[in-house]
């Protein structure tokens, strides 16, 4: 923001043409950001995606590993979703 004036003058423009606003918001975001982050344009930065995709069976292990079926997240969901089904089929049987 160097210059307030011109800001304030775009500003009020904007408010009077129809529209004018997402105008002006767009200009400054663009203004304010400055250079572009994108990896294509920063010669330093390394490419995420070099691993490829991993297979079903390391997919699976790594499922297993961070959500083991006797874990207390399992048992909780288990307990609720028999809770269910027993009122369900309490309400069925009136």
């Amino acid at each position: 923001m160097t210059n307030p004036l011109v800001h304030t003058l775009v500003f009020i423009a904007a408010v009077l043409i129809p529209g004018g606003l997402l105008a002006y918001f767009a200009w400054r975001a663009i203004s304010l950001k400055g250079e572009p982050n994108h990896t294509a344009q920063n010669p330093g930065k390394e490419v995420i995606s070099d691993g490829g995709r991993p297979t079903p069976a390391e997919a699976r292990a790594a499922f297993r590993a961070a959500f083991p079926e006797d874990s207390l997240r399992a048992r909780n969901r288990e307990r609720k979703l028999s809770r269910a089904r027993a009122l369900r089929h309490k309400k069925s049987k009136k």
